[in-house]
């Protein structure tokens, strides 16, 4: 493959370009300063957070793949404002007709090469680990390896969830290269049952690596495994915190649950979030009512905007709100491309009560609501902004209740993320499993405005998103919309493998 091809120049220079100390002046293309990058702990430490960085970015996970391209692709937001956003929805990204957009074709496209590169990056940590394993005290070598694997697990898994049919359609065919050793060898494609073979192998073995992970056991992680922990005695933000901005335990256990409903493997799939489910009383608390119900008095300094502690994973993105300007922003926001909401999920009975209606959309003049998640209020804690989740425990509750043997054992997972919402009194009609998946859905589309999630969700069921887009129904134009296209200029090395 083009890219993997070229994966010790591309990693290298990511990792210069990204990193969060200036101390890191080096030439990126020069074998010499990556052996020197790899010559401390700090510098292990320094190119993983480099990764992070690129994940970061508006390419991937600071806008597109979150509550960018995605979310109008699930059709959170029906109405017009600006491109690329109104080309995505007419899906215009598909090489077949004039109704290509070029700019949006090269956005959706970019995920590829992008998400390859980071694998880069991890890769080029990986291929120095175990040589240098001596220079690293305590346990931060086998905490630090089983971070990395399971982050390289993660990116394919998000690049096969993107690029591929589902699974039954695609288990067969020749889908993707699967990166796991720095080399400038072009790496073979793998059919979609091999990748999500690799996915599953390698998500094991992190965990295996990350049991002595403080996230885990709940401890306060060496500098080398998390930047400064920031403790609020009261709000539940403990001396890990920030092992959730790293590829921890339960991030790998989390991925791993979503694998496994991917491979259509239910019972592992149930039991794999289940575990992650047991650890939430003392890792992943319920947002307290206090610090969302404070969302509402601009002044304080409690306003838990995204749930922090409820994220698994996520990316800490300092300039967040420079990224959402003009889409997503404060109340008292009146010019800019807003990203006005669908809001038909949320039932009038739930408008006053749900408080992600109340606290995470609001109004423009009259205009209509958009979502206010990533709003960066200065004056709130740290421990609570710039924060972009990637996956949340209520997910854990929804895998759970999709992979129950009955739709009884489901609607109880279910409704303990909906009890946490304010919403467990309210009516809601459960009596099947067909039903159950109904409720499943619609709670996916309240829980992760601005995330993402939902247009996977949709993908994996094959559903059309709720609402007409821009080009009237889904269904004319087929459920091939879901498989993004790969970069032009890589088809042309599909079959030059060595």
């Amino acid at each position: 493959m083009k890219y993997i091809k070229s994966l010790t120049i591309c990693c290298v220079a990511m990792l210069t370009l990204a990193s969060c100390n200036d101390w890191l002046d080096v030439q990126p293309s020069t074998q010499t300063n990556r052996e020197k990058l790899f010559t401390t702990e700090e510098g292990f430490s320094e190119a993983i957070k480099g990764v992070y960085t690129q994940m970061s970015t508006p390419d991937l996970y600071g806008r597109w793949l979150t509550w960018g391209m995605l979310d109008v692709l699930a059709g959170h937001y029906p109405t017009n404002f600006g491109a690329p956003f109104n080309a995505a929805r007419q899906y215009a990204y598909m090489r077949d007709g004039s109704w290509r957009d070029p700019t949006l074709a090269n956005i959706v496209e970019n995920f590829w090469s992008k998400l390859y590169n980071c694998i880069a990056g991890v890769n080029s940590i990986l291929d120095k680990i175990d040589e240098q394993k001596d220079i690293f005290s305590g346990d931060n070598y086998t905490v630090l390896k089983g971070e990395a694997i399971g982050l390289r697990a993660f990116l394919h898994f998000e690049i096969l969830r993107l690029y591929s049919d589902i699974y039954e359609r695609s288990k067969s065919d020749t889908i993707m290269p699967y990166a796991n050793r720095l080399t400038s060898l072009v790496a073979p494609e793998l059919t979609g049952e091999v990748v999500i073979g690799e996915i599953i192998a390698e998500l094991k073995a992190a965990i295996e690596l990350l049991e002595e992970d403080p996230m885990l056991h709940g401890t306060t992680p060496d500098r080398i495994l998390a930047s400064s922990a920031v403790v609020s005695a009261g709000n539940n933000i403990h001396s890990w915190h920030n092992r959730r901005f790293r590829f921890n335990y339960y991030a790998a256990k989390a991925t791993l649950a979503r694998a496994y409903l991917w491979k259509g493997d239910k019972p592992n799939a149930l039991a794999t979030a289940l575990e992650v489910i047991d650890a939430q009383a003392t890792r992943f608390q319920w947002a307290l009512t206090a610090n969302v119900n404070a969302i509402a008095n601009e002044t304080s300094t409690l306003q838990d905007r995204t749930f922090a502690t409820e994220h698994i994973f996520a990316l800490n993105i300092s300039n967040l709100d420079e990224l959402i300007a003009g889409y997503q922003n404060n109340m008292a926001m009146s010019t800019g491309n807003h990203l006005y909401l669908n809001l038909g999920q949320f039932p009038s009975s739930d408008l006053g009560l749900d408080p992600r209606y109340l606290h995470l959309t609001a109004n423009v003049v009259t205009q209509g609501r958009f979502p206010t998640k990533y709003w960066q209020n200065e004056r709130v804690i740290a421990a609570f902004r710039g924060r972009m989740p990637i996956i949340r425990i209520s997910e854990m509750y929804y895998i759970a209740a999709e992979c129950s043997p009955n739709w009884v054992d489901g609607l109880t997972y279910l409704q303990r993320v909906r009890t946490n919402r304010n919403i467990g009194n309210t009516a809601i009609t459960v009596n099947s499993d067909a039903t159950l998946q109904t409720a499943i859905r619609d709670e996916y589309r309240k829980e992760f405005i601005a995330e993402g999630q939902l247009w996977h969700y949709y993908k994996r069921h094959q559903q059309s998103p709720p609402i007409n887009m821009a080009v009237g129904d889904f269904g004319w134009r087929g459920v091939h919309l879901y498989v993004f296209p790969r970069p032009e200029n890589e088809d042309l090395y599909r079959g030059n493998h060595n």
